[in-house]
């Protein structure tokens, strides 16, 4: 339905990117169907049109910035960040039709970000201890924390911050695209995007590069290696659960152990994330899938 409005028309599709934009502003999970709608639109139609409706998001931010009375080049940075990496992965995604190229740009992607911010700011805990400065006295207030607790609750955060926001950038970006690209299959290709989904693979080198990042990190307890094994394991969760569905499909089973899986990674969504990739790590070297094709 949704899909079918941003494909109606020029005006449909502005009004779905400026409004997502708008309610994304007071629930940021809604900010993956601003950055659907602009994949979707640069894999159907191009990436020059994905340009035109990340810049009208990009105004309609900015707006907002000269509304509440903030600096205009806070609203455009944001803009920026936000939706050319999603217009580039997209205009990839839709000139490979290759999932697995898409996943390791969006793992290169991610990784060049986490080093690129210990390059810009060495001491990055600090950084982001300074960042969270002004949340200090809404955790008092909220939780009637001490300044010794709050103190040390920013500084345990602060030292996971840059893993956590690289490994939710690709998170949310490759949501973005699923829902992009199951939008496109409702509409040009039916039943097109579980059929990719199902053979979602990353790749070996890859996974080598993981087990070689693992390694280091357990000798070295280096804390940018950790980050980016947090970055990579986000990213290796989406072939366990493409092996999971593809597995229930082959095998015939219902629909109720897909919702049981989900609904754990609800109940239990770090373990769940960890238990998930580190399936798709191992399917890299074993394909389970062709395991299962051979047995039939």
């Amino acid at each position: 339905m949704m899909a079918g409005f941003i494909m109606a028309g020029r005006i449909q599709a502005a009004i779905f990117v400026i409004v997502s934009t708008l309610v994304s502003l007071m629930l940021p999970p809604m900010l993956v169907f601003s950055n659907a709608a602009i994949a979707l639109i640069t894999l159907r139609k191009g990436w020059q049109q994905g340009i035109i409706y990340s810049l009208l998001a990009t105004v309609t931010l900015m707006i907002v910035s000269v509304v509440i009375k903030q600096d205009l080049s806070g609203g455009f940075i944001a803009g920026l960040v936000t939706w050319l990496p999603i217009l580039f992965i997209a205009s990839v995604l839709a000139l490979t039709s290759s999932w697995s190229k898409t996943l390791q740009l969006i793992l290169l992607i991610a990784v060049a970000g986490v080093l690129l911010f210990h390059f810009l700011f060495p001491d990055a805990a600090a950084f982001w201890v300074q960042l969270l400065e002004p949340i200090k006295p809404l955790l008092k207030q909220s939780y009637q924390f001490t300044d010794a607790k709050i103190d040390e609750s920013i500084n345990i955060a602060s030292a996971w911050m840059t893993g956590t926001f690289a490994a939710t950038f690709a998170l949310l970006t490759i949501i973005s695209l699923m829902i992009a690209r199951n939008w496109q299959a409702q509409l040009y290709n039916p039943g097109g995007f579980g059929e990719e989904f199902r053979q979602i693979r990353i790749g070996k080198q890859a996974s080598i590069g993981l087990l070689i990042g693992i390694a280091l990190a357990v000798f070295t307890n280096n804390q940018m290696i950790t980050e980016l094994i947090m970055v990579a394991i986000a990213i290796f969760m989406f072939q366990g659960l493409s092996v999971a569905h593809s597995l229930v499909k082959q095998r015939g089973m219902g629909s109720g152990w897909l919702i049981a899986l989900y609904a754990l990674m609800f109940i239990l969504l770090i373990q769940m994330i960890v238990l998930l990739a580190t399936i798709g790590l191992i399917d890299n070297f074993v394909d389970f899938r062709q395991k299962q094709a051979s047995k039939k």
